[in-house]
């Protein structure tokens, strides 16, 4: 029992880390550390904990910084170094003392690489060691070299290695790695031969090889890799195809004596085909099973596709499930007795036990683990009826559309049967749901900066689950400050003027309104908001008020309408027509269709939009003797995505249409017409200027400031036009996307468009190109593009295009 306790004592103290944490009281500090080590390992590391002491004691910093030691050590050739922590102190000051034991140092030397620099051969010797549990071993060290090379297609590497031992001025053991490369070369491929193929053609053999080969191979270049994992690949084929006892040899390397170039050769042993003689769905009624043989890939007759079977398996549990069979099963799925082989091999039979129980349908809801939310909100989104058959595919959708709610953080729904009644009759089945509530208050603060608003500042409140009901408010304050206005016209540009920029914003959501009389869902979104922003050619302070109604008709349909009332004070502006005040009243019906994949990132699928602004006296806008506003905006914008292997091919076309109606030409008291400085009659309308289009926001031109691409053909700002007709706009955006991760994009692109007054010309448009890289977040992607303008002008102002501009953003496409 001694020997045991001993034992056990000195398991513990070779620990690698130690950590030993009081129970600290609320105001406990740190009061400094103490180090036992070496003193070049406590000048090193002694800053790492200089902005933690004297503050509260936080375990996790203190853990971080421990662990940053012990990777640094690590990184720095101290494969066997330990890190020990222990605290020690009063309830209201902590001492923590941190033992260092780094007394072996590894350092590497190369000669003769070129192809792959020093940090890059160190940074995978260091990866492998990390690997191996920082196991050090010279001969396999360098044997991991040759695979490197290798990996990149260079063979005949050949490395040598040696290494001397020493101590430094500290006393640590040094041990000095030395290798000496001679770096081989890439081996071209001259031919790929198949011996002993007769069912399979070798002309579609290289055509498998051709879809399967590295870009390495491709270019006509020896991937040992790939080569040894091709004989998989030629063996999936013929299993594909019923061969089921095919076997394809390791592929035969020979190099050609004449030129140095490598022939590949593999042997395929073929044996017979199996073909499928029958598929037997026992326990089912022939007329169903006729059914189910329609959606297999392996067909009676044909030969027995091993590689799809699983699949096929699948799709007979997957049928059965979505008739209600929800717990339906195959007996024997792992037996024998799932394929039943004649005596040659040659025919096999099909005939899997399907287990289906009772069909299902709904009785009611359970609802547990909800604390605040009412079971009302979980109710009202599982679509199914009583008495309807659940199937997987409805509960999948009613775990989507609980999830899409925000309030949850884990969510389980479970069928639970209560056998009643006749056993062929459908079994009356409870769904149990149960859920972990999130926190549903929440406050932010996101400092900022765009390369068109310059510094910004922006604080929230939210919450997200008012009196139970999924219902949320939210106030949120936004503030920025330009550092430049290259998007302003020239006069406002050389004005330089100063002016802060604010939004304040109320809202409110109801997602089901009057949910209990209309039985649909309709979602009520109240706002509020005071803004003051800067445009080309004027400032403006607008106050909005806007509720709106949406409503998802199907999964991918949607329509909404929203009233606006807007209050516009406009100032500063360089055009003095433009320095007015404005009062719009205005209807936006909207329909949207998608069918993209991915809402954050796409890869296939397309969305369309379609909305209309109706702006008028009976909506509110203002109607005068001097001003009337009467207009009607109409804008389409649709994005569509081709995926392309690990490409994705995106598009996005938006075009957009506004006309005045009051058109009635103003007189004078003694009866003349009104003329504009242009010398055109006055009509009582126009179309206020922060309501004509302009290319921003969604529609940006990639590579244009706001003053550049806001221009008509004759070089005219948009901001200097009175529209008292007609305005249009057009904007084409092409982006090629590579993954280069899941959350990180690499694209070119091809940008076009232009704002048009009284005249639509959708080919005459301003262009560039550029390239970009987008990190996708839960809210979008952060977008960082460069683009480059095709054709540079200049304008009747002498202003000139800028070569190209930078953008950062929240992507929109």
């Amino acid at each position: 029992m001694i020997r045991l306790l001993l034992a056990l004592f000195i398991l513990l103290s070779l620990s690698f880390v130690v950590q030993a944490e009081l129970v600290p009281s609320k105001n406990v500090k740190l009061k400094g550390i103490e180090w036992v080590t070496t003193l070049e390992m406590k000048t090193r590391f002694k800053s790492y904990f200089e902005e933690l002491s004297g503050k509260p004691w936080d375990v996790l910093k203190f853990k971080i910084k421990v662990d940053q030691i012990i990777k640094e050590l690590f990184n720095s050739g101290y494969f066997s170094s330990s890190v020990k922590t222990e605290l020690m102190g009063t309830e209201s000051d902590v001492i923590a003392k941190i033992s260092i034991q780094a007394l072996e140092r590894t350092n590497f030397q190369f000669k003769g690489n070129k192809i792959f620099s020093y940090q890059e051969l160190r940074k995978r010797l260091i990866d492998k060691i990390r690997n191996d549990f920082g196991k050090t071993d010279r001969g396999a060290l360098g044997n991991f070299i040759n695979e490197i090379y290798e990996g990149a297609g260079i063979y005949n590497t050949s490395v040598k290695s040696y290494q001397n031992e020493g101590h430094d001025l500290d006393s640590v053991a040094v041990k000095n790695y030395y290798f000496e490369i001679e770096e081989g070369e890439k081996l071209k491929v001259s031919n790929v031969f198949y011996r002993g193929n007769l069912a399979i053609r070798g002309e579609d053999l290289d055509a498998l090889f051709k879809k399967s080969a590295t870009t390495l191979v491709l270019a006509g270049y020896y991937d040992k890799t790939f080569f040894e994992n091709y004989t998989d690949i030629i063996k999936k084929e013929y299993l594909s195809k019923g061969f089921v006892f095919a076997e394809v040899s390791k592929p035969r390397v020979v190099t050609n004596d004449d030129d140095e170039t490598l022939s590949i050769e593999f042997g395929i042993a073929e044996k017979q085909q199996v073909m499928l003689k029958a598929v037997t769905l026992k326990r089912i009624d022939p007329g169903l099973q006729a059914i189910v043989k329609k959606i297999l890939t392996n067909k009676e007759g044909g030969p027995l596709n091993v590689v799809e079977l699983e699949a096929d398996l699948k799709k007979v549990i997957t049928y059965f499930q979505e008739e209600g069979y929800y717990f339906a099963s195959i007996a024997n799925l792992n037996a024998e007795s799932l394929l039943v082989y004649d005596k040659t091999y040659s025919f096999v039979e099909l005939q899997p036990d399907i287990i289906l129980d009772r069909q299902i349908c709904y009785n009611e809801t359970i609802v547990n683990g909800n604390i605040k939310t009412l079971p009302e909100v979980i109710f009202r989104e599982i679509d199914i009826s009583k008495g309807e058959l659940i199937t997987p595919t409805k509960l999948e959708t009613a775990r989507q559309k609980l999830s899409s709610l925000g309030l949850f953080s884990s969510l389980r729904i479970s069928p639970y049967m209560i056998y009643e009644g006749d056993e062929k009759s459908c079994a009356k089945t409870n769904l149990v749901i149960q859920v972990k509530e999130k926190d549903f208050g929440l406050f932010e603060v996101a400092p900022g900066y765009r390369t068109d608003l310059g510094a910004k500042l922006s604080t929230g409140v939210t919450y997200n689950n008012f009196m139970g009901m999924n219902r949320s408010a939210s106030l949120k304050v936004q503030a920025n400050q330009r550092f430049n206005l290259d998007g302003f016209d020239l006069k406002r540009r050389q004005e330089d003027k100063k002016l802060f920029e604010y939004l304040g914003k109320v809202s409110y959501i109801e997602p089901y309104l009057f949910h209990s009389f209309i039985k649909t869902q309709v979602e009520l979104e109240m706002a509020s908001s005071f803004q003051r922003k800067r445009f080309s050619g004027f400032d403006a302070d607008i106050f909005r008020i806007s509720p709106q109604l949406s409503k998802n008709v199907t999964k991918n349909f949607s329509t909404s309408v929203k009233y606006q009332l807007e209050r516009i004070n406009q100032f500063d502006a360089t055009v003095p027509q433009n320095n007015d005040n404005f009062t719009i009243g205005g209807i936006t019906p909207s329909v949207t269709y998608d069918k993209r994949n991915d809402p954050i990132n796409p890869r296939k699928g397309y969305y369309l939009n379609l909305s209309s602004e109706w702006a008028n006296n009976y909506f509110g806008s203002m109607k005068n003797d001097d001003l009337e506003v009467n207009y009607i905006k109409l804008i389409s914008r649709n994005k569509f995505y081709y995926p392309l292997g690990n490409f994705t091919l995106a598009f996005s076309l938006a075009m957009g249409y506004e006309k005045n109606f009051a058109l009635d030409i103003l007189k004078d008291s003694s009866g003349n017409v009104l003329l504009n400085s242009n010398n055109i009659p006055r009509t009582h309308g126009y179309i206020p200027s922060i309501k004509v289009f302009r290319l921003d926001g969604y529609d940006e031109i990639r590579g244009y400031a706001e003053d550049e691409i806001n221009r008509l053909k004759t070089g005219q700002p948009i901001g200097d036009v009175v529209v008292q007709r007609e305005a249009y706009f057009t904007a084409f955006k092409f982006e090629p996307r590579y993954n280069i991760t899941d959350a990180i994009l690499f694209g070119v692109f091809f940008d076009a468009g232009r704002v048009f007054v009284d005249e639509f010309k959708p080919f005459d448009l301003r262009t560039s190109v550029g390239a970009g890289i987008k990190f996708l977040t839960p809210v979008g992607s952060l977008d960082f593009d460069y683009g480059v303008k095709l054709q540079r002008r200049t304008y009747p102002d002498n202003s000139r295009d800028s070569v190209g501009r930078f953008l950062l953003s929240i992507g929109f496409f």
